[in-house]
């Protein structure tokens, strides 16, 4: 592997944090940390390997279009982040670490996609965890997988959402990857020694010292050469420092850019829908329904004024903790909890709403610049006090509105128009309310209220009664935004399936040599973050590459 940039950039972030502790403490202090610091800076730089790659490790899609319906965004466009770095968008996410229902599973077998059902995911699930918890069912989880998961957050922290939930008749589980899913629970992580496990870690970087594995850094693919005879995959192109480079494939190619990425470069390569493909003078070599199944988790927040104060310290304190693998900074926003439930039937076993408890934290975060909001809406965010408020972070899980993707123009360079097509099923929004209305309850506890909560009214639908129905759609419609887990729009399915693009190998229908891995395949999205599912196909995919090619397994 090619020595390359992005650990290079952690490295130098790592060594200016600690001249920041440096520089705020006193001479004798000083003293004494410069050896103790110099040995974490050699651990820090022994513990990474060179890379390089360009120094943004996201790719920001601007050109997202989506209905009136969402009102508080500019011009009715965010931004959508996808990791452009090893591991893909788990090397930039929230670290959370979810599997998905039982039931989500065997929806897909039943949509006709065999081989897919939770009894045939669970082993390729064991198989790449490391679960460090013992007081679980251990029948459900992995040990000794490449990928490490933790619950990194301390009892204590949790014991007041537990309460609350408790009052309002809602259980604890756990472990909500186990068996039963329904429940709050304590979140896990993809971590180790305070660090991100992501595939780039657990998986591409052990692999780089085998003869038969290399990585190409910095190359931009722009197309499958596909023989338009033959219909056979036989390479890719690519941009690599300025100049078009191909690479030949023996065998065959597998796809695995993501739910954007993937299906933008089969329809720049003649696969996809062919109204889009001519439009854009694109020759199609296969008409298929890519991207035309766009499926996303759509998320609304809630917060709370309270009376909690976080335990501040000395900026070089919090350096030291996260470099020894501890403290704040190796979570994310303070997040502490899941909640799965399902409003439509209280005991269903598989969620429709998950509740992200965010307790407050003493680093603070600005919104992220994807959320792309009006005046009014940064107002009021700018009123929230991550110091002193807590947030309950609502997931729509399976939302029925469906966005499509498709081509701005027959350039590679050009992001793909993303319609996300947020509340275009008007049944969204009536189960967001009534996740809004267990969330209020949630508020209400006895156990929440110990902090004095009071709720943040959201002034820009002050027009409406505060609480009313109305209000809360007023809020929805301003402040929903997409939950970053895009899926579906390379959908695996039968071939009377009038969404499906590939079969139940991962195999693209009409292209010889040419398969899918990454989130685009699944049916339906899960319930839960899809990063754990990405990393379930990716497993279940190099099993079934093997059989089809009578490789022993």
């Amino acid at each position: 592997m090619k020595p390359n940039m992005h650990s290079f950039c952690m490295k130098i972030s790592i060594i200016f944090m600690i001249y920041l502790v440096l520089v705020t403490c006193t001479k004798e202090q000083f003293k004494l940390k410069v050896d103790y610091y110099n040995s974490l800076i050699k651990n820090a730089l022994e513990q990474t390997k060179e890379y390089k790659s360009r120094q943004d490790n996201s790719d920001f899609f601007k050109n997202i279009k989506d209905g009136k319906i969402v009102e508080g965004w500019k011009g009715n466009k965010c931004s959508y982040a996808r990791g452009k770095v090893l591991g893909g968008s788990g090397s930039i996410n929230y670290l959370a670490y979810t599997r998905g229902n039982k039931g989500d599973y065997n929806k897909w077998a039943s949509l006709g996609n065999k081989g897919w059902s939770f009894d045939d995911v669970l082993p390729y699930f064991q198989k790449l965890e490391n679960f460090e918890s013992e007081n679980i069912d251990r029948s459900y989880r992995g040990f000794g997988g490449p990928v490490n998961v933790a619950y990194k957050i301390p009892k204590e922290n949790f014991t007041m959402i537990q309460n609350a939930h408790s009052e309002i008749g809602l259980n604890t589980v756990d472990d909500y990857n186990g068996k039963q899913q329904i429940g709050v629970s304590r979140m896990q992580r993809s971590i180790k020694y305070g660090r991100r496990v992501s595939g780039a870690t657990a998986y591409v970087r052990p692999s780089s010292v085998r003869h038969n594995f290399n990585v190409t850094l910095e190359a931009f693919v722009t197309k499958i050469l596909i023989d338009t005879i033959t219909k056979s995959a036989n390479g890719v192109q690519f941009i690599k420092n300025g100049r078009l480079f191909v690479a030949k494939a023996r065998k065959e190619i597998i796809v695995s850019g993501g739910a954007i990425n993937t299906p933008q470069l089969l329809m720049l390569s003649g696969i996809g829908p062919e109204d889009e493909l001519t439009k854009h003078g694109i020759h199609v070599i296969e008409n298929l329904p890519v991207g035309k199944f766009l499926k996303d988790h759509y998320v609304f927040q809630v917060s709370y004024k309270t009376n909690m104060t976080v335990e501040t310290k000395p900026f070089c304190k919090y350096i030291e903790d996260y470099l020894n693998g501890e403290g704040i900074l190796t979570n994310i926003e303070n997040a502490v909890s899941f909640t799965f439930l399902n409003t439509r039937n209280i005991s269903a076993s598989i969620p429709n709403i998950e509740l992200v408890f965010f307790l407050p934290t003493p680093i603070t975060t600005p919104m992220p610049p994807r959320a792309n909001f009006t005046t009014d809406i940064q107002k009021y965010l700018k009123k929230l006090d991550q110091h002193t408020n807590i947030y309950l972070a609502i997931f729509l899980l399976h939302p029925k509105s469906v966005g499509t993707l498709s081509l701005q123009s027959n350039s590679p360079k050009d992001f793909p128009l993303i319609d996300l097509g947020i509340f275009s099923d008007p049944e969204d929004m009536e189960d967001f309310y009534k996740a809004i209305q267990i969330v209020n309850k949630i508020g209400e506890t006895k156990a929440v209220q110990k902090v004095e909560a009071e709720q943040i009214e959201f002034q820009f639908c002050n027009q409406y009664a505060y609480d009313s129905k109305e209000y809360w759609y007023c809020a929805l419609q301003h402040m929903a935004t997409p939950g970053m887990h895009v899926s579906s729009t390379v959908r695996m399915g039968p071939t009377n399936d009038p969404f499906a693009v590939v079969d139940s190998h991962l195999n693209v229908y009409g292209v010889k040599n040419l398969r899918v891995a990454d989130c685009s395949v699944m049916p339906i999205t899960i319930s839960g973050h899809t990063n754990g599912a990405a990393l379930m196909i990716g497993e279940k995919a190099a099993d079934i590459i093997k059989k089809d090619h009578n490789i022993l397994l």
